[in-house]
């Protein structure tokens, strides 16, 4: 499939795209991608930004909306989506250089096969200035932590106020509901650490249908891949305006991070790829080529989400906020919740992040937990047998019946299977693996009905 990808203008597809679909990014009139992010910017006294941090901005936005708005079923095999974009920039020829590195790192993010070529503009993404907009001062601040709200970036913003950072905390703002509880935790750690700062930054960006002369391309894809690639860049845009060493920090634990499917019918191509190694690696390898040179840090990335909440579980910021964070997939599902809990954003309880989350905090005071469902129970599996509700959570057992089952060699396949991995990153994951498959056996384990049935 082909796309074109316009910046501030209407500029018609050249030869080799007549029959492409058309993504708008404009400030001005109808577009088919939104984003405030440049708003963020301006914020922050910014009229503009360095080209080549725009450009990222640019870049990630369009592979943002192409992800969301191509589905699978497109194509062939309803799967892999073959995809030929070209995407305007300023900085052409640093650009052009790395066309190949950028295809390469697709594909493995988004399991697709990208054609992605670059263009020349001279056109800036324009900003919308208002007199009485509210400017806000990030000057205190000398890191960026990623802050999505969850338990891992949580953890990850006492862990820099604990070493004496002044983190200033980007969200990507889903809903007002989220970034209410994103602002109030940022709130809560300037309370605790009064001679530190913590700054919270969001943006929203979303994606309407492209057209082509045929008109609207149908159809939507529920991923994740494109949006957390977008809020990577999105970081490094604002690490760069506060300088070009300011490091970005991505907290999230290393089980996550590898993705490793619970099941093998399961694949996890609506799951974040991010954080993994080879990513992370070929993605630096296309900042280091073009001159961005901001580092990006995941300090977790060897560590399972239950040693992370161990490692600040006795910080009073902990105590007080961690019932707050949401690690759920549908956190708005309790809106519909007819004899349960109806308040929102909630964490649901039998996702399988909300699992994971349960397992991590089994050596903390749970008390102010809150979930739409008490999941794991032989009753819950029995209510909502023909409910999507216990799709997780059977795929959840099921890793632990393979886990039981399975050496080390058998858990080193599955690692490397998830992509090029040195041997001591492998050496690292098998640990991380196993103790986060046996921190999830202890948590079902306390049930003694779902332990029987389990057969633990």
């Amino acid at each position: 499939m082909k796309i074109w990808v316009n910046k501030n203008s209407s500029e018609i597809p050249d030869a080799n795209y007549m029959d492409a679909y058309v993504f708008s990014l404009n400030r001005k009139g109808y577009s088919t991608i939104y984003t405030n992010l440049a708003d963020t910017w301006l914020r922050l006294g910014e009229l503009s930004i360095q080209p080549i941090c725009e450009d990222l901005f640019v870049i990630a936005i369009s592979v943002f909306a192409i992800d969301k708005r191509v589905t699978r079923t497109q194509f062939k095999d309803c799967w892999t989506r073959q995809i030929d974009v070209s995407i305007p920039v300023i900085e052409i020829e640093k650009w052009k250089s790395v066309e190949k590195s950028w295809n390469k790192t697709l594909n493995f993010l988004t399991g697709d096969s990208w054609d992605l070529s670059f263009r020349k503009t001279e056109n800036q993404y324009s900003l919308r200035t208002h007199a009485s907009r509210i400017k806000r001062d990030i000057s205190g601040c000398n890191v960026v932590c990623l802050f999505s709200g969850g338990l891992d970036s949580f953890c990850g913003a006492i862990s820099l106020l604990e070493k004496g950072n002044s983190p200033c905390l980007f969200g990507h703002n889903e809903y007002p509901k989220l970034r209410t509880k994103q602002e109030n935790l940022a709130a809560m750690f300037r309370e605790e650490y009064k001679d530190q700062t913590a700054e919270f930054l969001s943006f929203t960006a979303n994606s309407r249908a492209p057209v082509n002369a045929m008109g609207k391309l149908g159809g939507a894809e529920n991923t994740s891949r494109g949006r957390s690639l977008l809020f990577l860049c999105g970081a490094l845009t604002i690490a760069g305006i506060m300088g070009e060493n300011v490091p970005v920090y991505i907290p999230e634990n290393g089980f996550i991070g590898l993705n490793i499917p619970l099941t093998d019918s399961r694949k996890g191509s609506c799951s974040t790829r991010t954080t993994h190694p080879y990513f992370l690696r070929c993605f630096k390898e296309i900042l280091v080529a073009v001159g961005i040179n901001n580092p990006i840090l995941n300090f977790f990335a060897f560590k399972t989400k239950r040693e992370i909440v161990d490692l600040v579980k006795d910080t009073a910021a902990f105590t007080r906020g961690f019932a707050e964070t949401i690690s759920c997939s549908h956190p708005c599902v309790s809106r519909w919740n007819k004899s349960g809990v109806r308040e929102y954003p909630i964490n649901c309880g039998y996702c399988y992040p909300c699992l994971i989350r349960k397992s991590s905090l089994l050596d903390v005071n749970i008390s102010d937990e809150r979930y739409s469902y008490e999941s794991i129970s032989l009753d819950f599996l029995h209510q909502f047998s023909e409910s999507d509700k216990v799709n997780d959570l059977f795929a959840v057992i099921s890793s632990i019946y393979r886990y039981k089952n399975m050496d080390d060699n058998e858990i080193m396949r599955l690692i490397k299977c998830t992509g090029q991995l040195s041997d001591n990153d492998v050496e690292n994951f098998v640990r991380v693996y196993k103790k986060t498959m046996e921190d999830l056996i202890e948590l079902f384990s306390t049930d003694f009905q779902m332990k029987e049935y389990i057969g633990l």
